[in-house]
């Protein structure tokens, strides 16, 4: 046993004769004596590797002919039967060898104990008896060897004995070269026939049942057609042959994640190869059942009797052909590589891609390796590169920089699922490597030179006349002479390679110096990046990261690399190869693209990062400039900081680039001057190449997902954009763009495209710079927590201006400044202030975008914080900006604080000393400055949506109203809209998303908080909500007050300044009954429910889409508006006013308006009239004119107005109406009154009040005096306000109607 494992190639062969055969009447047939020279010429014929043989389940025995039977007086078929092996004898003695192994006990070694076993195993092979064998795979073996008609059938046991054998007939027939025992161990050298040195793609098939289904990237053929053609191929094609039986599995044996299959083939070279490259044998049979595929391979070459063999058998017809629905592989004609290699590309890529679809999970082209950091944290990433591209050397690559380690999982093909825990694991499924050998050396990748030092197979590569092995690049001296790939003599200036260049090694994973102890775990391991890689010489940077999963598919779908010598092809030609699985995807690409997108749906927030590398880049004069190799360490330690959030990215058109000095380069001897050219782009180039790819995409048709559309669409706007070929008609949009550069100087632009992958990219930088924390993926998918600086929490009024161009135009109740002289300032405050930060040029649309009711905007900012919620708040982006003319109103925002080279960035940046929000109404425009929170930086809020607003509203015959819109349909089917204005922090969106307690009446919102309203063509009033999100207040809102608003922020949400609960998710005061035992409050530090401070700020906020609201109305982006019914406006007062009075007309509706006021705890009310009093942009006498106008217009079609006070409180301070969903009993009413339906009222001074009665009061807990109580005037405490209000006129001014002075003298005498 030991001859090979220390004696190796040098031990002497062994052999076992019996001169005693006996015939039935008791006579030897075999005359024994100076005859059994005859037996030792065929044993030395044997050592020579000249004797004639053939295979059996006992060892290798001679063929009739094999033995001389010269002048000897033995028949052939004497000596044919004493060269026969009885299986069923040898089965029946095999007890007593084993009985006697167990006499001698524990000092028999194992491993003849394993040789007994596999004897037997081969024996019940031999009579087709063997236990546990799939009865659907003898079937397929006895087809098979009926159809192919081979001499011998050896099933192989995947013992070290077998493939030892297997490299002694490679040997014997001239297939292989033994390399030198002390140079290169259990090694040899194989030379392929020259027309068969590389996969043949051209005659590889895809045979799905219709060519839509293989795609236009695969050859099809109809799968009975390909069939017939094989089967006739195989007829008798194994003739002369061995038919080897080769059990095999792709991953770790007993892995929930492995995959098994059987090949068949007539080449020894491949049973050789498949030992290596798989886990093949006895072993694998136990464990495979029925499942397993079934790959055929036959060489093509019969042999007649007689005929001597070649080394490398082949045929010029070749096939390659996969049948995905079977599934089963069949191949013909070769003997190379992957075309015979069948476990390789053909199963663990073209068919595993079929499977991994059907069942969710990815077959890919990828390296695994893992990358440990000196702090000891492992991330393992997989990589997809084409072949020739370096796959290897990364995956066994040394790193240059201290303390970082590099450990190969698997050096090119990837399986990966979605694990138990969410995230994507991976598999190596091969179990050695079968690599490019040219251009492979102690420099370039010393560990593949390490693992090639013994056990190998070398194909196509020179042989030195010391028995080595040597190809190009493996040393920087050439050898004198040598034999090259071909056999013939070889000296360096003989003008021709010496190893073909698609030469291969085949070697044993395990005997990797840097293999990863995970290599084979058989959960796999979990993957942390995915990196696209393309061997190009010019347009595409070091490296770049996906902004977004979707991105990434995008990115791995215009995959493109200078074609090399690994496949058939012009060497040197582009070509895009999609995720480097152009000759490998098992079905339409266009599918497979779909498949990548769906894995990530699934994944979802733990999908891992997408980069694409580049290592290739060569200068002017053609030679590379990134050093490769071990300095790729450099741009994976990069990659593993981007990971873990550091803030080390800037963004480009084509994704996020490593931002200046973030690529660690210690101790590398490169220039800055081409470290710039590494890590930047050039917009003309890739725009050139888009065209290609657009092409290269169209080929798929309607199966091209309509994302990937979409994504280079936004690529082309995006490098547009850097060439400053903006697609906007709007020169002046240009102009404004250009001169704030040049004002704010910031490093960077970027145009805001709108999409998902942008805002997902925006999430992610804000993570990385510590401004979000990203909540838990389950309980807050897809949401974030941010914490503002203590000094940024509210709208900051006092630094509010309307800048109008005289002070009365803003009126008293708004600060006013020259616009001159603001101007002024704010040049001065803006001058440099986005130094070392990115510009975002955000296009917007307020109100649906095409309505001609919405108007535009464009903001630039400095704050990610902002795009992001922008993104949440309004419609942005492209589509947008194809709307925009010169018509839009510039809003400028910075955060005030510009960054110097190198400096840190803090998490919240503000300026605590100036702070501006300004607003220009002629022009229009908006300038902020300083703070970074809400609507002092959310410019499309209140500023435009309310103050520039209001003031265009009343030139153009409009209104902009704080108001909410909601939609209440009866039990009948009838549907009535409402626009309500309350102060903030009165319940609006409580209201807007009502739940109500009466049965039969639903309520859907339309917005909940702006409304612009304008006359219809019908005459009626009409309301579109300008927003496309919430930004709500948190505190309070809970599933008993707005159970709707609490499903709505279940997803896609941005909370600030709310608490960090320990599991991940957000909390506020308010949100449950019972506070949490401690969390982490909305200043970072830790909060307990005793700590005597809020945990939750209390103008904490949430910012989501409107889309995702459970109650949004149906109509709530409807162009033209929804009809309005109704306006209310509401009041939090404890006394004074009722529950609900209406109007007796528009103007007195107008009075009523006026009225608004709110008041909390002790504080005095506050008069806040329409409740726009921070947000009306010009005078506020004007205002009130212009709804008296806007009602003159409307006439008798003119809405109802009522006003409401849910907030009446009792003697004990207890509020008497229950409000929240009882709300909907007041709105009946309104909706009765609405109708014309005469509900009892009673006249009052302010107006009608319903009786009692009117009120559904149906199931609630109220008594009459209570509800009547709140549905009275006190006239006592309502005279007690007239001064109040009086003075509140009085500060107006003389632009206040003078109506309004008449219903407060009517009113004030009415109370007299």
């Amino acid at each position: 046993y030991q001859r090979r494992v220390h004696g190796g190639s040098k031990a002497p062969k062994i052999f076992y004769v019996n001169w005693f055969l006996k015939s039935e009447d008791g006579k030897f047939l075999w005359p024994g004596f100076g005859e059994n020279s005859r037996v030792l010429k065929w044993i030395i014929q044997r050592i020579e590797g000249t004797g004639k043989f053939r295979y059996t389940p006992i060892g290798i025995l001679p063929t009739v002919d094999g033995i001389d039977l010269t002048n000897v007086d033995v028949s052939k078929e004497t000596l044919k039967r004493i060269l026969t092996v009885n299986p069923q004898q040898w089965l029946n003695e095999l007890p007593q060898i084993r009985a006697y192994q167990t006499f001698i006990g524990e000092s028999v070694p194992k491993e003849i104990h394993w040789e007994l076993t596999q004897l037997e195993s081969r024996l019940h092979f031999a009579i087709e008896d063997a236990p546990g064998t799939s009865s659907r795979l003898k079937q397929w073996v006895k087809e098979v060897a009926s159809l192919c008609k081979p001499d011998h059938i050896y099933w192989c046991d995947g013992s070290e004995e077998e493939y030892h054998l297997m490299c002694d007939l490679l040997v014997e027939s001239g297939t292989f070269v033994r390399l030198h025992p002390k140079k290169r161990p259990n090694s040899y050298l194989a030379r392929s026939d020259v027309s068969d040195v590389a996969r043949v793609e051209s005659c590889t098939y895809i045979c799905s049942k219709t060519p839509e289904e293989a795609g236009p990237t695969n050859n099809w053929c109809d799968p009975n057609e390909m069939k017939a053609k094989m089967n006739a191929l195989y007829d008798g094609c194994m003739k002369g042959r061995t038919m080897y039986v080769i059990p095999f599995c792709m991953g770790p044996i007993g892995s929930p994640l492995s995959k098994y299959g059987v090949e068949i083939s007539d080449s020894p070279y491949v049973v050789a190869n498949m030992h290596i490259m798989t886990r093949v044998g006895f072993n694998v049979l136990s464990a495979m059942k029925d499942d397993f595929l079934p790959c055929l391979h036959s060489v093509g070459a019969p042999l007649l009797p007689g005929q001597k063999d070649v080394p490398w058998p082949c045929n010029k017809t070749k096939y390659i052909c996969h049948f995905p629905d079977e599934p089963c592989v069949m191949s013909y004609g070769s003997g190379y590589g992957g075309n015979a290699l069948l476990g390789k590309k053909c199963y663990a890529l073209r068919i595993a891609s079929t499977m991994g679809r059907r069942e969710g999970w990815m077959a890919e082209h990828c390296l695994i390796l893992g990358l440990t950091s000196p702090e000891g944290k492992t991330y393992y990433v997989a990589a997809a590169f084409p072949s020739a591209c370096g796959k290897t050397n990364l995956a066994m690559l040394v790193p240059t920089i201290p303390g970082w380690s590099v450990r190969c999982v698997g050096d090119d093909i990837a399986w990966m699922h979605i694990g138990q825990d969410g995230r994507l694991y991976a598999i190596n499924p091969e179990a050695g490597f079968f690599g490019v050998a040219p251009g492979t050396s102690d420099f370039t990748n010393h560990s593949a030179m390490e693992t090639l030092k013994k056990d190998s197979i070398f194909t196509n590569v020179g042989l030195t006349p010391d028995g080595d092995v040597w190809w190009e690049g493996m040393t920087k001296t050439k050898p004198a002479e040598l034999i090259d790939w071909t056999g013939q003599k070889w000296t360096p200036d003989c003008g021709r390679l010496s190893a073909h260049p698609n030469a291969r090694y085949t070697c044993p994973a395990k005997n990797c110096p840097v293999i990863d102890p995970n290599w084979e775990n058989p959960q796999g391991v979990p993957i942390s990046a995915i990196i696209f890689g393309g061997r190009r010489s010019t347009t595409v940077p070091l490296v770049t990261e996906a902004l977004s999963w979707q991105h990434g598919v995008f990115m791995g779908s215009m995959c493109s690399s200078e074609q090399t010598a690994a496949a058939e092809g012009k060497v040197g030609a582009l070509r895009i190869d999609p995720f480097a699985m152009l000759p490998f995807c098992g079905y339409n690409m266009g599918d497979y693209f779909q498949h990548w997108l769906d894995m990530g749906s699934k994944l979802g927030p733990r999908a891992p990062k997408i980069f694409y590398v580049n290592w290739f880049t060569k200068d002017s004069n053609g030679k590379f400039i990134w050093p490769g190799f071990g300095d790729n360490s450099r741009v994976l330690k990069w990659i593993c900081k981007r990971i873990e959030s550091d803030n080390l990215g800037k963004p480009t058109p084509i994704g996020i680039l490593p931002s200046a000095n973030a690529l660690d380069t210690t101790g590398l001897d490169i220039s800055q001057d081409i470290m710039n050219a590494l890590l930047s782009i050039n917009p003309s180039q890739w725009l050139d190449e888009l065209p290609q790819i657009r092409a290269y995409h169209a080929q798929f048709g309607n199966r091209l997902p309509e994302a990937l559309h979409h994504e280079l669409t936004a690529l082309e706007q995006r490098l547009h954009f850097a060439l400053e070929n903006v697609p906007t008609t709007s020169n002046r949009l240009k102009q404004w763009v250009k001169s704030t550069v040049e004002l704010c100087k910031p490093d960077h632009v970027f145009w805001c495209d709108g999409s998902e992958e942008e805002y997902q990219l925006l999430c992610d930088l804000l993570v990385e710079s510590g401004t979000f924390v990203r909540l838990h993926p389950k309980k807050r998918p897809n949401s974030f927590l941010a914490r503002t600086d203590p000094s940024d929490v509210a709208r900051d009024e006092k630094s509010t201006y309307v800048c109008s161009e005289k002070p009365e135009d803003a009126g008293p109740t708004n600060q006013w400044s020259s616009p001159a002289e603001m101007k002024a300032k704010l040049t001065s405050l803006f001058n440099g202030s986005m130094k070392g930060r990115t510009m975002y040029v955000v296009p917007f649309c307020l109100g649906p975008v095409g309505s001609p009711y919405s108007r535009y905007g464009v903001q630039i900012t400095d704050s990610a914080y902002v795009v992001a919620n922008l993104h949440l708040l309004n419609r942005v982006g492209f589509r947008v900006l194809s709307k925009i003319t010169d018509d839009f109103v510039p809003c400028l925002h910075s955060v005030g604080v510009p960054l110097e080279v190198g400096q840190k960035d803090v998490s919240w940046p503000c300026n605590k000393t100036h702070r501006y929000i300004c607003h220009f109404p002629e022009e229009p425009s908006i300038y902020s400055f300083g703070s970074g929170y809400g609507g002092n930086a959310i410019l499309p809020k209140k500023c435009f949506a309310l103050r520039i607003a209001s003031s265009m509203s009343r030139r153009q015959g409009w209104m902009a109203e704080h108001c909410l819109i909601l939609s209440l349909t009866s039990p009948e089917g009838k549907t009535f809209y409402v626009a309500s204005a309350f102060p903030g922090g009165c319940g609006k969106t409580n209201l807007a998303m009502l739940v109500p307690t009466i049965p039969g009446w639903s309520v859907r919102c339309v917005g909940d908080d702006i409304a612009w309203l304008h006359i219809g063509q019908d005459g009626k009033l009409y309301a579109i909500n300008p927003e496309a999100g919430f930004f709500g207040v948190a505190q309070g809102t809970s599933d008993f007050n707005n159970h709707s608003a609490m499903e709505t922020l279940k997803k896609d949400t941005i909370f600030t300044n709310t608490a960090l609960t320990p599991d991940g998710d957000v909390w506020w005061e308010g949100m449950t009954k019972t506070k949490p035992a401690e969390l982490t409050d909305w200043t970072g530090q830790k909060w307990t429910a005793d700590s005597g401070k809020p945990a939750a700020h209390p103008n904490a906020r949430y910012t989501c889409p409107a889309r995702n609201c459970p109650v949004i109305d149906s109509n709530w982006e409807n162009p033209e508006g929804v009809p309005i019914s109704a306006i209310i406006f509401g009041n939090r007062r404890y006394t004074t006013y009722p529950l609900v009075v209406e109007s007796t007309n528009w103007e007195h509706g107008v009075f009523l308006g006026s009225l608004c006021s709110a008041e909390r705890s002790d504080k005095p009310a506050t008069a806040d009239p329409f409740t726009m009093l921070p947000f009306c942009g010009y005078n506020m006498g004007q205002y009130v004119q212009h709804w008296l106008e806007i009602g003159q217009k409307l006439g008798s079609a003119a809405p109802r107005v009522f006003s409401v006070n849910w907030f009446q409180k009792d003697g004990q301070g207890k509020f008497v109406w229950p409000g929240y969903g009882d709300n909907a009993r007041v709105l009946k009413w309104i909706v009765s009154r609405v109708q014309g339906q005469s509900a009892a009222v009673v006249e009052s001074p302010l107006g009608l009040i319903p009786k009692a009665d009117a009120i559904d009061t149906l199931g609630l807990d109220l008594e009459k005096a209570r509800l009547e109580s709140i549905l009275k005037v006190d006239k006592e405490l309502l005279k007690k306000e007239i001064p109040s209000v009086r003075q509140l006129y009085t500060s107006i001014g003389s632009t206040l109607p003078s109506k309004l002075n008449e219903f407060l003298n009517e009113l004030e005498s009415k109370l007299k």
